[in-house]
């Protein structure tokens, strides 16, 4: 990590761990020790704690008994998210249909041509990051600033499940055909249907989701 003394080093810091934290370089559960991170960026422990406050109120750090540790997700927290998202988005996505201009749908088909792509390639990464990309899009699309902060802290916890529970992600592309039907809906104009599909899409990537952790539960215990 790397910090430069342009903006205000709790930012630089806050950006630095936030990216450690989703990235899976720092650990679900790894205690987080303020006079540790000012050492190694040789900064006071001021900015590192005001940083840690700012994760805190993200959901990216806890404080257990006055220790500051990595949040670890569980499934009970997954499920909460998505129904959250579910609602969110399908409100973000019903704004989006009335606002969007030729150019973003254009924007948004290219994603879905580079999402199938990076599926066909097995480049699993890049399939995250064009998901992402996807839905991220369609928020800011819908030019309510108030949704577009609300979804920004969730946005990095949902990006904290897709790497702890990576494996257990797009297991088929049965997802690219219903953002494909998404893109379809805004296409037509019609934000009742558009907002139906995401919801849809949603809660249909959490009953997937669901059913793999508990094909894993199954074969921990079978073993």
């Amino acid at each position: 990590m790397k910090v430069q003394k342009v903006n205000p080093l709790y930012e630089q810091i806050y950006d630095n761990l936030k990216e450690a934290i989703i990235s899976g370089e720092l650990q679900p559960g790894e205690r987080m020790v303020d006079a540790w991170f000012a050492e190694k960026l040789s900064v006071s422990r001021s900015p590192v704690r005001e940083a840690f406050r700012k994760l805190e109120q993200e959901g990216l750090l806890i404080n257990q008994d006055g220790a500051m540790l990595v949040y670890k997700p569980n499934v009970d927290d997954v499920v909460e998210l998505f129904e959250v998202r579910a609602g969110l988005e399908g409100m973000a996505i019903f704004l989006t249909t009335t606002r969007i201009s030729a150019q973003e749908i254009e924007d948004l088909e290219k994603c879905i041509y580079r999402v199938r792509k990076a599926f066909i390639e097995k480049d699993l990464q890049e399939v995250v990051n064009q998901n992402t990309f996807f839905h991220e899009f369609i928020v800011k699309a819908s030019k309510n600033k108030r949704l577009i902060d609300m979804m920004g802290n969730i946005n990095n916890l949902t990006l904290l499940y897709r790497n702890n529970f990576f494996n257990y992600y797009y297991v088929n592309d049965s997802f690219i055909e219903e953002h494909i039907e998404i893109c379809e809906a805004i296409k037509s104009g019609n934000p009742d249907l558009a907002s139906k599909k995401m919801r849809d899409h949603i809660l249909h990537d959490l009953e997937q989701l669901k059913e793999k952790l508990n094909e894993q539960k199954g074969d921990q215990s079978g073993a």
